[in-house]
């Protein structure tokens, strides 16, 4: 149980963590960084080459290529450092991380509860919808402190 506990508190702090993230706006400029951000600071391909020590031509190609995502990060990170600035890859939860966590317990818990629910009916024991979410509900948590690892199975 309280490696349950455990993991509740890292989600919470990383999410504490990557809120700040979220005002990010993770859209590309047309063109992309590199180019938008060397014609911004005056900086030919040239020169830009001559300070990451590259052929000019490979940085029209890295230019071209990042809109696609066909670059390396050891290629963004030896940009970046010419560019005099500090290279950045998150990744930015659309919610929070014990929202996701929960949401995926619930599913779980939906199919579990949809199997029961099938075999009381044919025993014409059915619950009611108010139990059904109580039932919901308490199988979500049961998962989240028991069955933590089966959680990503379905």
């Amino acid at each position: 149980m309280s490696h349950y506990w455990n993991r509740k508190l890292i989600r919470e702090q990383l999410d504490s963590k990557l809120n700040v993230l979220k005002s990010f706006s993770p859209h590309m400029p047309e063109g992309g960084w590199i180019k938008v951000l060397r014609e911004a600071l005056g900086m030919s391909t040239k020169q830009l080459a001559r300070k990451v020590g590259i052929d000019q031509s490979r940085i029209s190609r890295l230019e071209n290529a990042e809109p696609a995502g066909d670059l390396k990060l050891s290629s963004l990170k030896k940009i970046a450092e010419a560019l005099d600035m500090d290279f950045v890859y998150a990744f930015v939860p659309r919610e929070s991380l014990e929202a996701t966590v929960r949401n995926q317990a619930r599913k779980t818990a939906a199919k579990r509860l949809d199997r029961l629910s099938h075999t009381m009916r044919l025993e014409q024991q059915e619950l009611t919808a108010e139990e059904k979410e109580k039932a919901l509900e308490h199988m979500v948590d049961r998962i989240l402190i028991e069955d933590p690892k089966g959680l990503w199975n379905q």
